[in-house]
């Protein structure tokens, strides 16, 4: 190697040891406090309802394919301890075998205001959107719920979503999640990505102050809901769930993290399938949020640890941090297993070091393109991840994007 080349090559491994260990020692830091901070605020979540009044509720269910424990998921919102609310299954399909699940579920359920509705309308580009827009005709009550299929809940549930709307100011009530009944080795890392990453993240920003919604279940205000532009609004959007937050709050509503917490089963074929989701995840936060997705690089101490490491050798400090950053991040999972009551996973803890590189591999992987291919169809994704079709050629290199 030549002498500048050489140099330049210790310049590059000087400046990633030193990057590494900031963020790294940052990682470890900002862990402890998230697995601290939010194990209180989830203990929160076991304490029992507030008595405030219980006005009657819509749930919506979009519902595609019947893959994974859907039916015990569903059943889980068929048992609500609640007074009065209506559940509605909506799929786009009738030959969709959900319908046979949902069909089921009326049967076994007939003390349950169940309505299922199956309807090829569409809005826009989001089929997760034009399937609940398809049910909200139907319903009955002025608080709608909207909560993905792979989401399971304890009975309280509703008790706990509606109570922050006893304030008339709150158009939007939203809740935590976390992965439970993770198998295999895949869906340990899908689990991780969320009970090790996701969770403690979303709760330690809750904790100052900040306010979103988040997919697994959100609770709307018809009228907040109506001024905030309706399914309309979200039809062509990626992140739906985040648009609508945003669309909410410009709306001039409140948005309120409610203390309650769902949980989501993973249901991961295989490594790929793993993959394309972390980065469709990751994608999508570049899209809607560039400048978090850019900052969340100081969440990345174990990965840029571990390329300080190939490059510098063992060095004892790098090689303690990230056994630091390890070590909090397991603290973090299991802080917060711990105060929601679900079952440890001690043995996915050992797989900590392989998610956080899978994590920052979809984390590079979302740099590289603003389209996704979706069922044949090549999108660009535009601000606030709006999706815009492309119409020349699909190129050869595209992300394979899944509802």
């Amino acid at each position: 190697m030549a002498p500048s080349a050489d140099a330049a090559f210790s310049g590059l491994a000087l400046g990633l040891r030193w990057a590494g260990l900031a963020c790294g020692a940052f990682t470890a830091a900002f862990f402890v406090f998230a697995g601290a901070v939010g194990a209180r605020r989830l203990r929160a979540a076991r304490r029992v309802p507030p008595s405030v009044p219980l006005p009657p509720v819509t749930i919506i269910k979009p519902l595609k394919g019947a893959e994974g424990a859907l039916e015990e998921n569903l059943a889980s919102f068929c048992r609500l301890d609640y007074p009065c609310f209506q559940l509605i299954f909506c799929l786009q399909n009738p030959d969709d075998p959900a319908l046979a699940v949902a069909t089921r579920l009326r049967k076994k359920y007939p003390q349950a205001d169940i309505e299922v509705v199956v309807s090829k309308n569409r809005l826009g580009i989001n089929p997760k959107v034009n399937n609940m827009a398809n049910a909200y005709a139907f319903a009955k009550y002025d608080l709608i719920l909207l909560s993905d299929a792979d989401v399971r809940v304890t009975p309280d549930f509703l008790r706990r979503m509606t109570a922050p709307f006893a304030e008339p100011g709150t158009g939007l009530t939203t809740a935590f999640y976390e992965a439970v009944g993770a198998r295999g080795l895949w869906g340990r890392l899908e689990a991780l990505s969320v009970n090790a990453g996701f969770l403690p993240q979303a709760l330690a920003a809750a904790t100052f102050g900040m306010r979103f919604a988040m997919g697994a279940a959100m609770m709307v205000r018809r009228s907040a809901f109506d001024a905030s532009g309706g399914f309309e609004n979200l039809a062509d959007h990626l992140a739906d769930d985040y648009w609508l937050g945003e669309s909410i709050r410009a709306a001039g509503w409140r948005l309120e993290i409610a203390d309650a917490l769902a949980t989501v089963v993973p249901d991961i074929d295989g490594g790929a399938e793993h993959f394309r989701h972390m980065t469709r995840w990751a994608r999508t936060i570049r899209l809607c949020q560039p400048a978090g997705h850019a900052g969340s690089v100081v969440l990345h101490g174990f990965s840029l640890l571990t390329l300080a490491a190939l490059l510098v050798g063992p060095d004892p400090a790098v090689l303690g941090l990230l056994a630091a950053v390890w070590a909090a991040k397991a603290f973090a999972a299991d802080a917060l297993a711990r105060a929601s009551g679900a079952r440890r996973d001690a043995a996915a803890l050992l797989l900590i070091p392989l998610g956080e590189w899978s994590t920052f591999a979809a984390w590079i992987a979302a740099w590289g393109s603003s389209r996704v291919l979706w069922r044949g169809q090549l999108y660009d994704v535009g601000r606030q991840g709006r999706l815009l079709p492309v119409t020349s050629a699909t190129p050869r290199r595209a992300l394979a994007f899944e509802p």
